[in-house]
């Protein structure tokens, strides 16, 4: 994404499929969220992006979870992996020039992040979903990676 828009796309796509999957006292908890998420850009989405990948990844791998569909998130998970890093191998040129995987694969690893969450929380209580966290995470990007031009 080369112009800055504000606020993030990949900070939306969150919360949209959050509001979608989660349940009614889980969604409440988004609207505190809504000012941190207005003064975001779009400057560190890629970043965000691989913070969600990388977040499922390690609640799938946690393992103290003891939801029943452990196999089955494992899995996936290692997929997901296996296609991030392959993306990250292939995102440099024979020259040097670096260059980021597709917008809509970022957006899948933000679904992918919300789908975890969701499943963990119903599964094995919303405490073990730290989702708010990872979304506080997400926002202070903007803070942290200023300059980013992704």
């Amino acid at each position: 994404m080369s112009k800055t828009v504000s606020p993030s796309p990949m900070i939306e796509c969150f919360v949209r499929t959050a509001r979608e999957q989660f349940p009614t006292a889980e969604r409440l908890k988004l609207d505190r969220f809504d000012d941190a998420i207005a003064s975001t850009t779009s400057r560190p989405d890629a970043h965000r992006a691989r913070r969600c990948a990388e977040w499922a990844i390690e609640l799938a791998n946690d393992k103290k979870q003891s939801h029943p569909r452990w196999k089955e998130l494992k899995e996936l998970h290692q997929e997901w992996k296996g296609t991030w890093f392959g993306l990250e191998m292939g995102g440099v040129t024979p020259q040097g020039a670096t260059f980021t995987p597709r917008e809509d694969v970022h957006i899948q690893w933000v679904e992918n992040a919300v789908t975890v969450a969701e499943k963990i929380g119903t599964e094995d209580g919303w405490g073990n979903a730290p989702w708010e966290a990872l979304l506080d995470e997400l926002i202070a990007m903007d803070r942290t990676r200023t300059g980013t031009s992704e």
